[in-house]
């Protein structure tokens, strides 16, 4: 069993309520069950045969959104989501995977993306535009982007032409294999990862721009983790990093002004797992006329909206609850437009912040160049 791997996580989280009070999900569900404490609980009866694979020990496994709070918060740094993924994968060893899990898997087959949907919103677009065959630079949008959040791409697009960059796009993007191994399909996610890099090494580019930050840590840091051999002389930055070196080098300069109150939320992905809180907050602090708000918690300790773990396909109003409650926090900060660099953020969270503008931080960017 794969969660043999973290028997030290389980004995040192069953009896701990140190993290319980920020817990993404117990804070939804109100249920101890949910909580860092509950599943590990869960996890040590399951491995002393105390307990069956029954439907609700297999829904607690996947009502984790993925957010890595309960590390911040634990003073030894013991994290859970790590362990619900490897019990997710257990799971479908055992062939006992959840329906909205194998919809994600047989989309994936079938149609290329977690949606199941036969054309992204960027079809037409993509139309439009010169594209080389090969560049220095792939502008890699992810399926999110793609399918759900079109104008973060044209935006990207933008700002890189803006800066005539040697650059080309995907006419048929690959996934990048995360939402396979969020779902417990770690094979399906290792070869999704190879087909990806596949055709990544295609497009001749060395450097590869992503509006994703999930995208970002699956070519950065996931795909060793799953065994796949990355490029060595490839490199993988988010929009916002891009930004941020093409700003300190002068390249790009933001004449346009832009008169209104700012927050910024920090994704789990591009923050907690990558450690990228820094680069953003620059970014939109050299646009002329921006009054920032910092959010109450922010950087490491900012909540999750809801849409990680795959918690949308399994469990929607964990999803929702989890949006609802970010919300609230960015909210107190009575800015007039939420910044963030995410698009299954900007997604979530455009749905609880009544009365504020969402922004992802290429179309920020964008709208501010002359």
């Amino acid at each position: 069993m794969k969660i043999d791997d973290y028997n030290e996580t389980i004995k040192a989280c069953r009896y701990c309520l140190m993290c319980r009070h920020e817990c993404t999900v117990g804070n939804i569900t109100q249920r101890d069950t949910n909580t860092p404490r509950g599943k590990s609980l869960v996890l040590f009866a399951e491995q002393k045969n105390l307990l069956e694979w029954d439907r609700r020990a297999i829904e607690v496994m996947y009502e984790c959104t993925n957010c890595h709070l309960c590390r911040e918060w634990c003073v030894s740094e013991y994290d859970v989501a790590p362990l619900m993924m490897a019990a997710r994968a257990d799971i479908v060893d055992m062939g006992l995977a959840p329906a909205g899990a194998v919809l994600m898997k047989d989309n994936l087959n079938n149609s290329g993306n977690p949606y199941g949907e036969t054309e992204s919103k960027l079809e037409e677009w993509k139309k439009s535009i010169q594209k080389k065959s090969k560049a220095d630079i792939l502008l890699y949008f992810g399926c999110t982007t793609a399918y759900r959040r079109p104008e973060i791409a044209q935006s990207a697009y933008a700002i890189l032409k803006h800066l005539d960059a040697n650059m080309t796009i995907l006419d048929d993007e690959p996934c990048c294999g995360e939402p396979y191994f969020i779902m417990g399909y770690q094979k399906e996610a290792k070869l999704q990862a190879e087909r990806s890099l596949d055709r990544i090494r295609e497009s001749g580019a060395h450097t590869v721009v992503t509006t994703c930050p999930t995208c970002t840590l699956s070519f950065r840091k996931s795909f060793k983790e799953w065994g796949v051999e990355v490029p060595k002389d490839s490199r993988f930055i988010h929009i916002s990093e891009f930004i941020d070196e093409e700003i300190e080098a002068g390249r790009l300069n933001l004449n346009g002004v832009l008169q209104s109150s700012v927050t910024y939320h920090d994704p789990c992905s591009l923050g907690r797992e990558l450690g990228i809180y820094d680069a953003p907050r620059k970014v939109i602090n050299t646009v002329h006329g921006v009054e920032f708000h910092e959010m109450r918690l922010n950087r490491n300790y900012s909540p999750c909206c809801g849409n990680g773990g795959g918690v949308q396909a399994t469990n929607i109003n964990i999803a929702l609850g989890a949006g609802e409650n970010a919300g609230k926090v960015i909210l107190e900060t009575d800015a007039k437009i939420l910044v963030t660099a995410c698009p299954s953020c900007k997604q979530s969270l455009r749905k609880h912040v009544p009365g504020m503008e969402v922004l992802d931080i290429s179309e920020l960017i964008a709208r501010v160049l002359k």
